[in-house]
């Protein structure tokens, strides 16, 4: 009778030589493994989805020079004001940079989908070389790095245009249609979906819901009301 042992220090180093870590990149295995594995399950209704959002982050990645790590990318039914998210630290797996695309808006443009990718991609740049800004995150430093690439980016997160550029011509090299991009003071956004006819309006400092378009000051901050967008 044979007796197999096992030795954590030889499965250890023989994953790390099969995966392929970025040069320079303190890459973590477990994100390369669960990309590997999440382009082979072929039973998943989002293999393909997946596979394409692996394949532009990295391309992302590479023309950009972004040096990130590989990114958990998650497809998921989220909520319908968000198209995606990045999750900065590790999570509940205790994973690091995890992006979420929302799964309910994988019929659009396939573009549009590209921005969303690649708004998240520049969080994780974000939260590895430079310092993300409190609560609603999208600081100058982030603001002004996503308009190297031609995303116009305000301060809650709304991608208001794409100017043509790095962004827009490297989506062309590869044939995704970028007509449909919104141009600079444009906004690009989902509105959610329900049977509800009240929509939120934002001043500086108060919510409120209003079933008509308000035309309206706030006396307290002196700021218009203007209708809430979908955030990322």
């Amino acid at each position: 009778m044979s007796v197999i042992t096992f030795n954590p220090k030889r499965v250890e180093s023989t994953i790390k030589h099969r995966l392929v870590v970025p040069a320079g990149i303190d890459g973590e295995p477990v994100n390369d493994a669960l990309r590997e594995h999440s382009l082979t399950a072929a039973d998943w209704d989002f293999n393909a989805a997946v596979t394409k959002a692996h394949q532009w982050a990295e391309r992302f990645n590479e023309e950009f020079r972004l040096g990130l790590q590989t990114p958990a990318i998650r497809l998921d039914h989220i909520g319908r004001c968000r198209l995606g998210t990045y999750r900065p630290g590790r999570n509940g797996f205790g994973l690091r940079h995890e992006i979420t695309l929302n799964a309910s808006y994988l019929d659009r443009p396939f573009a549009d989908t590209l921005v969303t990718l690649l708004h998240e991609l520049l969080h994780q740049w974000q939260d590895t070389f430079g310092k993300a800004g409190r609560y609603n995150y999208h600081n100058r430093a982030y603001r002004d790095k996503a308009s190297l690439y031609g995303l116009i980016v305000d301060e809650r997160g709304h991608t208001l245009g794409i100017e043509p550029g790095r962004f827009t011509n490297l989506l062309s090299e590869h044939g995704v249609e970028t007509l449909l991009l919104p141009s600079p003071g444009e906004q690009l956004y989902i509105r959610p979906q329900g049977s509800s006819r009240m929509h939120k309006w934002r001043c500086g400092c108060t919510t409120v819901r209003c079933a008509v378009m308000l035309t309206a000051r706030c006396e307290k901050c002196g700021l218009r009301f203007e209708e809430a967008r979908a955030a990322w």
